[in-house]
């Protein structure tokens, strides 16, 4: 397709930037300092930001390894940080959760979080805006309830004063991204297991119930159970 005047025009623009401020932006060392550039030449838009990294690779600048490097260091630092809580974690306080999700035809989902008293603990539709779960996409929509589990049982250890806990997932889904889970985990100060059960249904049936159940209600103090092994066994 020929550019239009407006297109080369635009893309003459962004390169004469690009030139003039040739030395600031070899000297980038991630793709952050670049972003900041763009943003505050009013590059950061649909339109302009890929015209400036393609017009970057000319003076041999290329935004996205920078930014696939930051990415692996952020998730080696993960990784390092999951196995430090993991290691630090044991024998201490854990909680334990059934998580599941179900996905309509009609592009809606629900999730659950249930205790080993089938009991809710948060259930219900997912909202829109959720950042996980993909409209009709089951595995992503497990791996949205198994989140909020890890989420849900920092503040339960948060409540009963613990800095630091386990939490142990059940679920049907074997698709699940652990290491996201123990990413997410990081955050929460959380180490986090997970079991797979296709035949334990009680968190799919609470899903695929009407109604709902608001985290802000449950008993979070009574998920935390300090009753484990002096050496951590489970």
């Amino acid at each position: 397709m020929a550019l239009t005047k407006k297109d080369r025009e635009r893309w003459a623009h962004i390169e004469e930037i690009i030139a003039e401020n040739k030395a600031e932006l070899k000297a980038a060392t991630s793709h952050q300092p670049l972003k900041a550039f763009a943003e505050r030449e009013g590059l950061m838009n649909k339109g302009d930001f890929p015209k400036f990294k393609h017009s970057l690779r000319k003076i041999g600048v290329h935004y996205d390894a920078l930014r696939d490097e930051a990415m692996q260091a952020y998730n080696d630092e993960l990784d390092a940080r999951a196995a430090d809580i993991d290691d630090q974690a044991k024998g201490a306080p854990v909680v334990t959760v059934w998580t599941a999700a179900v996905e309509g035809d009609d592009g809606t989902g629900a999730f659950a979080v249930v205790d080993e008293e089938d009991t809710a603990i948060w259930y219900g539709r997912f909202f829109d805006d959720d950042r996980i779960r993909v409209a009709g996409d089951l595995v992503s929509a497990e791996q949205s309830a198994a989140e909020k589990a890890v989420w849900l049982a920092g503040k339960a250890l948060a409540r009963a004063d613990y800095p630091m806990g386990r939490v142990r997932i059940h679920t049907t889904c074997h698709e699940l991204d652990v290491d996201a889970l123990r990413a997410a985990g990081v955050r929460s100060s959380v180490a986090v297991s997970v079991v797979v059960d296709p035949d334990d249904l009680r968190a799919v049936e609470m899903a695929e119930a009407p109604g709902f159940q608001r985290w802000q209600d449950a008993d979070l103090l009574g998920l935390v159970d300090d009753g484990v092994g002096e050496d951590g066994a489970e």
